[in-house]
């Protein structure tokens, strides 16, 4: 049975391959959104109010799925403890930082599990 994966990243990093059982977190993208909403905003506090509602309002399905789907990452990665990214987390029970390739952190996660099985 494939095990369960799940990708922690942000917009600066990559990920390679992957599968059905494999959701990507894109932690940074509620942040990208702040800088976007915020961005060349009139001094105006008021004008500057409008023109954030009018981005906000603007905001199509993808961008609120994205959204969501990045809040949630962020809360499990508290749960999980992850520290640094990117990490790949197999079945919520093992994780494998600093690699981007899905197929090359399957590798070491199925050597891990051998050897633990060995011993």
């Amino acid at each position: 049975m494939a095990p369960t994966i799940e990708v922690f990243t942000d917009s600066r990093i990559q990920v390679v391959s992957g599968n059905d059982n494999t959701t990507v977190y894109v932690i940074d993208r509620i942040n990208r959104l702040q800088q976007e909403l915020s961005e060349d905003l009139p001094v105006d506090s008021e004008s500057a109010k409008k023109l954030v509602l009018q981005r906000y309002q603007r905001m199509d399905m993808q961008l609120s799925t994205e959204l969501e789907k990045a809040a949630n990452g962020l809360v499990q990665a508290m749960q999980y403890g992850i520290d640094r990214y990117p990490a790949v987390v197999f079945d919520g029970q093992a994780v494998v930082y600093g690699i981007t390739d899905i197929n090359a952190a399957i590798r070491l996660y199925q050597r891990w599990q051998t050897e633990s099985a060995d011993q």
